[in-house]
């Protein structure tokens, strides 16, 4: 006699998979992260890919972010040449999140993970509870956690970056990859590092 119970859709099955393998990388994230700091080569690293203007950028962003920027950069390196645009945007992709600690809400490794937890658990809840309006509060961090890509590619405009690294840098969470095909190979690197960091 077959079961009365319908089999899950296959999308939904594939769905579940994905989000928790995002907070099994959010867990890593945070333990790097805790033991986070960079050295004086780190510091050479980054002087010797940004401008003094970028610089100030990455300076603006916390240690453990600096940390992964730097990781994300080391990964491609090891993986082959990175040109100068590609390079820059490993540095500063996640700057946007600046955003939230600038204006008082708190968008540390804290308040990360459990966002992901809840994203897999209540799909579109994050989006429904984030607020645009700049403030302290933990809506106005969850707005820049998700609209920090486009945040931190202005900034990245506004520091002198090339419209590629820019471009990078917007579109570096995508799930959908646009752009010409040399566009969409770097960000697929990028996105690749980034994800393994």
């Amino acid at each position: 006699m077959a079961s009365s119970a319908s089999p899950s859709p296959p999308a939904a099955r594939q769905r579940t998979p994905h989000r928790w393998s995002r907070v099994r990388y959010r867990v890593k994230q945070f333990w790097l992260g805790v033991g986070a700091s960079l050295t004086a080569q780190d510091w050479a690293t980054v002087r010797d890919i940004l401008s003094p203007a970028q610089c100030t950028l990455f300076e603006r962003m916390p240690v453990d972010a600096q940390d992964h920027s730097l990781r994300v950069l080391a990964t491609m390196q090891a993986q082959g040449d990175v040109g100068a645009d590609l390079a820059a945007a490993a540095l500063l992709h996640d700057v946007g999140k600046v955003a939230a600690l600038e204006s008082g809400a708190y968008l540390g490794l804290w308040l990360r993970g459990p966002m992901v937890v809840v994203d897999a658990l209540s799909p579109g809840l994050l989006e429904r509870l984030a607020d645009s309006r700049p403030s302290a509060s933990v809506r106005y961090a969850l707005y820049v956690q998700q609209h920090h890509a486009a945040i931190g590619a202005q900034w990245a405009q506004e520091a002198g970056c090339t419209p590629l690294t820019c471009w990078l840098i917007e579109h570096h969470q995508d799930k959908q990859l646009s752009g010409t095909a040399d566009e969409r190979s770097l960000l697929a690197r990028l996105q690749a590092a980034d994800g393994a960091n």
